[in-house]
Formats: structure tokens, sequence, C-alpha cells
């Protein structure tokens, strides 16, 4: 069984600076420019904003948002309350009985402060993602699937140590993409 990634202590080595760290983010700008390139080729019918072709692509992409500390990457990676409202809430069972307003009001904060607490916790570290495991628990609607125990298996590139990561929680597969519903705070 694969432990969850709280076993990742942060080494005692200065983080990178100078010339070694702009080559480093020059790479990984590089990169992210790759792989978001290829997912908005096959994005662009859908109607969310920012989704990727595949689990593992959003994954990777949460991993470098991570590895940037750049919390505005993340969030981009999350439906926003407009795709929510207009593409996900009207095929909801939730819908019949509970406000939007209400149910946004209690999983934006929760997932801004999930990312938050992600962000504080593995922000910066070398972590590269091992596999996606989707899980069990599954619910299908008229246009989009939702993968509710979704969690990410990554590994630390500078000792080797693999875990789960607690950032994958509810992910929404739409027109062939994906995208976090939310971020979780728990695993």
């Amino acid at each position: 069984m694969v432990k969850r990634m709280n076993v990742f202590e942060r080494t005692t080595q200065p983080r990178l600076g100078g010339l070694p760290w702009i080559m480093l983010a020059g790479a990984i700008l590089s990169s992210s420019v790759f792989v978001l390139s290829g997912c908005y080729d096959e994005a662009q019918a859908s109607p969310l904003e920012n989704a990727h072709r595949s689990p593992e692509t959003l994954a990777e992409a949460a991993l470098e948002g991570l590895r940037a500390e750049d919390s505005e990457a993340l969030d981009a990676l999350r439906v926003t309350r407009e795709e929510y409202e207009t593409h996900l809430w009207p095929s909801l069972p939730d819908q019949e009985h509970v406000p939007f307003d209400f149910v946004w009001s209690l999983t934006g904060p929760r997932s801004r402060k999930a990312r938050r607490e992600v962000m504080t916790e593995y922000g910066g570290l070398p972590l590269e993602l091992v596999k996606v495991d989707l899980g069990e628990k599954i619910e299908r609607y008229e246009g989009f699937t939702l993968f509710q125990e979704a969690r990410m298996t990554v590994r630390r590139t500078d000792n080797g140590q693999v875990g789960m990561i607690p950032l994958m929680d509810t992910i929404v597969e739409m027109g062939g993409v994906w995208k976090f519903l939310n971020f979780g705070e728990h695993l």
C-alpha cells in the first residue's frame, strides 16, 4: 500500500538561487508551454477552460504548479463557479433540493483551503507523477462523469520517496477532457 505523501519532509538543503534557478524556471516554463499547447488543441471544443486531455496530463499540470509554487496555475485547473453552475449543476440531483449558491459557498472555500495547505506542504518539492488512480466511486451524468476518489501517486526525485499527494479529490471528465471539480483536504 502506498503511503500518504505526508512522509515527505523538506530537506535542509537551501532552495536554488541565482543562475541555476533561472535555468530551472526556464525549463519548467518551456515544458509547460509544450504540455499545455497539446492539451488546448483537443480541449477547444470543451466548455471547460484549461481542461486537459487525460487525468495524467491534468495531474502533471498540477505538479508543475506545485513545483513552481504557482497557486494561480493550480486554480486554473479547477472548475470555475461559472462552469460549475452552467455545465454541471443542472444535471446534478442536488440542484432540486439545495440552492447552487449554498453549495458553492461550501465547495469553493474548501478547495481554496486545500490548495493552500498542499502548496504550503509540497510547493517547491521535486515531484514527478507515478500514476493516477480514478477510484471506484464514479457518477455518470448527462454530458459528464465525476470521479470522486481520484488520487495521484508521486515520487520525490531527490530521494525516491513515493506517496499519495492530497490534491486530487473529485475530477470531472466532459467531452473527453478533464478538470478538477475541487481539491481534496484529506485522503
